[in-house]
């Protein structure tokens, strides 16, 4: 930022003195603005300082919105610099005079340009790599500077051939669309310090937050702009059975999952809504499936080196099996990281809980983190032990 002022005022002076010894209002006016130029840059230091301080009992929200205030403020002068402009094209439209001294006045354009024109690239580039959008403003404002120096050029050039009108007429189209880009870049600020989220990041933290471990909705999510950061309110609906432990720990898994997708998150307050949910899918351990009736299969002793699951999706509303299935164990056959397998295929297959007699404290571990219910029984068949989950269910309500 401060390279960029001191270029900005470089330049400023160099139009300022040749345009007044050429007597080309039109370079002038543009020195005039090349010099309004550097209160921009200035503002967006100060303000990106400010917005990087830590939060204080003062501020507990930081002062994040003092950047987007240097926004704002940019925004402005871009604004009252067109209307100036725009003034002064009016002005000589209406009494147009030769200049003097035309190669020293392109000399001094031709700088102005790859200066201005620099300064638009660094500027945007770094914007977007910070996500500031003080600092785009800034580069769309080195932007309006480079085009509006070359309405000077041809004004120049058109003076040197006699066509005094040309340069008014150029600065006032210039002028017009300066005074427009400032009027949009007001109106974002504006924006911005209402809280206002375009709706693809609130959509993209909705979505990501969906694809997290254990979430089972979320609603009320708001997302709001302060300056370069972003701040996160929302709610997550989870299991009612989870421990408040294994709750706790999605709601940060949601959080860091967040960050690690979306630059600039400042901070995120994830609230937890238990909610009963109606389909809940349960495994249980096999070795034989019984052809006739799969209910009254017995259950394996050891839930690692069973060979098959049997899958039921019970309706906690109904207390009635909506539908059951017969699967292979993945891991039957592995003699290492068999509770690892296991527990993939269980959360490939939506698996809530799991009903078991015995189980290793690697697997039970393995599926606890990943928020599948692990209960004992001492029931013998798949019927009696879905009997008892249901019960378990009943008494819950």
């Amino acid at each position: 930022m401060i390279v960029s002022a001191i270029l900005t005022l470089f330049i400023a002076v160099l139009k300022g003195i040749i345009g007044y010894i050429s007597g080309s209002v039109a370079l002038v006016a543009d020195a005039l603005h090349s010099l309004s130029d550097v209160l921009g840059p200035i503002a967006v230091y100060f303000g990106l300082k400010l917005a990087q301080k830590e939060p204080n009992a003062k501020f507990p929200y930081g002062y994040s919105r003092a950047e987007t205030l240097a926004s704002f403020a940019v925004s402005f002068i871009i604004f009252i610099t067109g209307i100036e402009t725009l003034r002064q094209s009016i002005e000589k439209f209406g009494n147009p005079t030769p200049i003097h001294h035309h190669f020293a006045v392109i000399f001094a354009v031709l700088v102005s340009l790859a200066v201005t024109y620099y300064l638009y690239k660094y500027k945007a580039k770094v914007g977007k790599e910070i996500g500031s959008d003080a600092m785009v403003g800034e580069g769309a404002h080195s932007l309006v500077d480079f085009y509006t120096t070359i309405a000077v050029l041809f004004a120049v050039v058109g003076s040197y051939f006699g066509y005094y009108i040309l340069e008014p007429i150029v600065g006032g189209i210039i002028s017009l669309i300066v005074i427009g880009l400032g009027l949009k870049m007001i109106k974002k600020d504006i924006y911005m310090l209402m809280d206002f989220c375009d709706e693809e990041t609130v959509e993209q933290i909705k979505n990501i937050t969906l694809s997290v471990n254990g979430v089972e909705g979320a609603h009320h999510l708001k997302a709001r702009k302060s300056g370069p950061f972003i701040f996160c309110d929302m709610h997550i609906e989870v299991d009612e059975n989870l421990s408040f432990k294994s709750a706790h720990k999605i709601s940060e898994d949601v959080v860091d999952k967040i960050k690690e997708n979306i630059k600039n998150i400042s901070d995120i307050t994830v609230h937890i809504d238990p909610i009963k949910k109606r389909y809940i899918k349960v495994a249980v351990p096999i070795n034989v499936i019984n052809d006739n009736d799969v209910m009254s299969s017995a259950i394996a002793d050891k839930f690692s080196l069973a060979k098959y699951f049997v899958i039921a999706s019970v309706d906690s509303y109904e207390y009635n099996i909506k539908d059951i299935e017969v699967k292979e164990n993945p891991a039957k056959d592995l003699d290492k990281k068999r509770g690892i397998k296991i527990t993939e295929f269980l959360m490939d297959n939506g698996i809530n809980a799991v009903i078991v007699k015995d189980i290793g404290t690697g697997t039970y571990n393995a599926l606890g983190n990943n928020y599948i219910n692990v209960i004992k029984t001492d029931k013998n068949t798949v019927k009696e032990v879905i009997d008892e989950f249901m019960n378990i269910l009943k008494k819950s309500d």
